[in-house]
């Protein structure tokens, strides 16, 4: 009986052999490589929606700013009354659809001026975001840019159809593309009437 317990003993205190290791290493490096390689893409997946939520509340924002500007730098301060017209004397004609846009002439060169919604137009010219006194919000939004278009609706018995009407209507169209940095664009749009 005593030639038991010292085999058993032996056989406890062997250990691994190096070949084993490598064997134990390489199995756990394919299992963690197929692990991450499953996981990468709900992990990429996560951040797009986070920026798309961020481009989301942007456009909103931004939107948000915009609508609550008057109609046009013809109409009245007090939500609008009294309203551009359309055709009449020329102090209180809406803006010409060619004319859109800040009013330099006017001193509307800076942000915190800008009094009606075509001000805010920045073309196909993508801007950084800023917000409503002008400042540029790089901690907030790192490179996102905004365009920002703005139109004569045309309306067709109460259907609006997002076609430029090139010609005074009592409908604009405001339309704001937020763009990610990875080059997403985000379009938002509203219309702001004439009353």
């Amino acid at each position: 009986m005593p030639v038991k317990p010292i085999k058993l003993r032996r056989a406890l205190t062997r250990g691994f052999t190096l070949v084993e290791m490598i064997i134990v290493i390489t199995l756990i490096a394919i299992a963690i490589t197929g692990l991450a390689a499953a996981l990468y893409p709900r992990s990429q997946q996560s951040a797009e929606q986070v920026i798309a939520v961020k481009a989301a509340e942007l456009g909103r924002a931004v939107l948000d700013e915009i609508l609550g500007r008057q109609f046009d730098r013809n109409s009245g301060p007090n939500g609008g009354l009294p309203e551009c017209l359309l055709s009449g004397p020329e102090e209180r004609l809406c803006t010409d659809p060619s004319a859109l846009g800040p009013d330099i002439t006017a001193g509307e060169n800076d942000r915190t001026l800008f009094n009606d919604v075509d001000d805010f137009i920045t073309g196909d010219q993508p801007r950084p975001i800023q917000d409503v006194l002008g400042q540029t919000l790089d901690s907030s939004y790192r490179n996102f840019t905004v365009t920002i278009n703005v139109f004569y609706e045309q309306d067709n018995s109460g259907q609006f159809t997002s076609v430029n009407a090139n010609q005074r209507t009592h409908y604009k169209r405001i339309e704001v593309v937020i763009i990610d940095s990875q080059g997403n664009r985000y379009p938002f749009a509203a219309i702001k009437g004439n009353y």
